[in-house]
């Protein structure tokens, strides 16, 4: 087999592995009803288990980002396949809320290994210039794994029942950590791991994250990816089914295909942000920014439609601009591996896939937190979105000023600008 028939190999199978990974992380959002009546939870409840989900996956997500910079994206991947496993049969036998919790806590922390891993993959086995489409393309890989968590897991849910269809993902993940390890490669055959061959090494965990912070393109990154992600991790994850069955009277099965609608207008978009900006790197910015302010302004009218209660039209475009949105952060991953050195790319873009999860987050503790103190509706809850989403636009026209600053003003050390180079480069 030749090498690049090779490459296309290794990196499609990992990722399958994220795939599979978002089919776990999204699966509670489609499952959410089930869940409260299962395991007789309040709807804050059930948000604060989706938060506990997604800040493991947080937390994770450096630790993950250097492991597979460490001990290779295989490696890496092979643990986060087995957490996930372990983590969904758990949930898919559990019968009282503590071994729900457990569950989802594992398919957490496993998940944060597959994307950064998956990243890495491609970092080793194509050049650089095609970084930007297979980030793009890692997405729709995701994305594909989230429409399985729309209407399929809805229908296996109605059919096969909640234990069989969760019992059942969790051991094919299982068994999928053994075809990783059989069957991905960390890099081609002959080449170097950073620290070999003359290559620079690792430094410290701490230093290196202080050093990847440091440089304007990983911020950069973290805020595009804030306010990109986080509004469609929190809608898709948890709150977009309860939100139109409970908050708009969208019936049960109408709202799932809107889900899914949103979930392929991720898979539509990713690949078209990564061709334009493989052609075309300058337009990164611009993308990301005004992309940011489409996602604030569809969610402000939304949220804010009097009497609370949007037309069909206004939701569905909504959703059309989160899962567009969600697609465009994946640009994010360029933008912080094109400012960082190549063997601290994990710790970089671990640093930004943070954002869009910590905003996710915060969505959702605040929405079970005004729910448990009595908020109206869910429409209500989820006001606090709109917050985090005008920190984002005004970090992206932030950085997009001073962007503009560094190009057309004096020269400046590499560390202290931007990102403007292309996908291939190696500094900002």
């Amino acid at each position: 087999m030749d090498g690049n028939r090779r490459a296309w190999l290794v990196w499609g199978l990992a990722a399958g592995f994220y795939l599979v990974a978002l089919f776990h992380r999204m699966s509670l959002g489609v499952a959410s009803l089930d869940a409260q009546r299962r395991f007789d939870l309040s709807p804050g409840t059930i948000a604060t288990l989706s938060a506990l989900q997604l800040g493991l996956y947080l937390v994770m997500t450096i630790p993950a980002g250097l492991a597979a910079d460490r001990i290779g994206p295989r490696r890496a991947l092979a643990i986060g396949l087995v957490a996930m496993a372990i983590g969904e049969t758990t949930f898919g036998l559990a019968t009282s809320a503590p071994f729900a919790l457990g569950g989802r806590a594992l398919v957490g922390a496993g998940d944060a290994f597959m994307f950064l891993s998956v990243l890495r993959v491609a970092q080793n086995w194509f050049p650089a210039h095609r970084y930007a489409l297979l980030a793009s393309l890692t997405g729709l890989a995701g994305a594909l794994g989230q429409i399985g968590t729309t209407v399929p897991l809805g229908l296996s849910l109605d059919g096969a029942g909640w234990t069989a269809t969760f019992v059942t993902s969790g051991l094919v993940t299982g068994a999928l950590a053994i075809l990783c390890l059989r069957a991905v490669r960390d890099r081609p055959a002959g080449a170097h791991a950073p620290g070999a061959g003359g290559a620079p090494g690792h430094d410290p965990i701490l230093r290196t994250l202080r050093a990847a912070w440091a440089r304007p393109a990983t911020r950069h990154a973290f805020w595009a990816h804030f306010g990109l992600m986080g509004p469609f991790v929190a809608i898709t994850a948890l709150w977009g089914y309860p939100y139109l069955v409970r908050a708009q009277d969208v019936a049960p099965g109408v709202a799932r295909t809107w889900l899914m609608i949103c979930v392929i207008a991720f898979a539509v978009s990713a690949p078209l942000f990564g061709a334009i900006v493989a052609r075309a790197p300058g337009t990164r910015t611009g993308l990301l920014l005004g992309t940011t302010l489409a996602v604030a302004c569809a969610w402000a009218a939304t949220l804010l439609w009097p009497g609370g209660h949007p037309p069909a039209v206004v939701l569905l475009v909504t959703l059309v601009v989160t899962g567009t949105g969600g697609a465009c952060a994946m640009l994010a991953f360029d933008v912080a591996r094109a400012g960082n050195p190549a063997q601290s790319a994990g710790g970089a873009t671990g640093l930004a896939n943070t954002g869009g999860f910590s905003a996710a987050v915060g969505v959702q503790l605040a929405a079970a937190g005004m729910l448990h103190l009595g908020a109206a509706s869910i429409q209500v809850a989820l006001l606090p979105m709109l917050g985090l989403l005008a920190l984002a636009c005004v970090q992206g026209v932030r950085f997009a000023l001073a962007g503009r600053g560094a190009a057309g003003g004096p020269a400046q050390p590499a560390a202290n600008r931007l990102v403007t180079a292309t996908p291939g480069s190696s500094a900002a």
